[in-house]
């Protein structure tokens, strides 16, 4: 309920008494609860982060294959943008109204996801999966760009359903990330992932 009205009013607007009202509750009473409003912004965002770090723990258990982790980690990044759109809609407009303590611990835990796609990716390159001329860097930072901009379009009810929306998101994403059929890697070049520049 508080995700809901921290959309439609934004966090600075909404009130403990717009949400007390909205759960039938006196606002005093909703201080047995909750101490500040924050509190309900740092329930929302770790509520979010806990559903990222299972999709995690899902992606590493999937396979050993690269491409299928990735493929795993994709579809259930954006399942759970379908499921939690108001509470992703909030997360991302609004966290910044996080105390430095709360903002650090939630930005933490999205370290460990950006981590993970650039581990998969390198898995992805020595293994053949993906091409290993692309910068891991640019590759990792678009992928979880286009997943997170996702609640910024869709609109339940009126887009596609959201199961399609990850399909067509997964076969978009690993397909980007595999060497065009015109590629030969014969000479054995590979990209210097720091400096961007092609060693060999």
């Amino acid at each position: 309920m508080a995700a809901e009205i921290f959309h439609r009013k934004g966090y600075a607007a909404t009130t403990l008494q717009d949400i007390a009202e909205a759960v039938g509750l006196l606002k005093g009473s909703l201080y047995y609860y909750i101490d500040t409003k924050e509190d309900l912004l740092y329930r929302i965002s770790r509520t979010i982060h806990e559903g990222a770090e299972a999709n995690l723990a899902a992606a590493r258990a999937a396979s050993e294959a690269p491409a299928e982790r990735l493929r795993t980690l994709v579809e259930g990044h954006v399942m759970a943008f379908g499921e939690r759109l108001s509470w992703i809609r909030v997360f991302y407009t609004e966290h910044n109204s996080l105390s430095p303590e709360r903002r650090s611990e939630i930005m933490a835990a999205r370290r460990s996801y950006e981590r993970f796609v650039d581990e998969v990716i390198a898995a992805g390159q020595a293994d053949g999966s993906f091409c290993p001329d692309l910068d891991r860097r640019i590759a990792a930072s678009a992928l979880l760009t286009t997943l997170n901009t996702v609640y910024q379009w869709y609109r339940p009810g009126s887009d596609a359903p959201i199961e399609v929306v990850a399909k067509t998101y997964s076969e978009l994403l690993l397909n980007g990330l595999r060497c065009p059929v015109e590629h030969s890697h014969a000479l054995g070049r590979r990209p210097d992932r720091r400096a961007g520049r092609p060693t060999g």
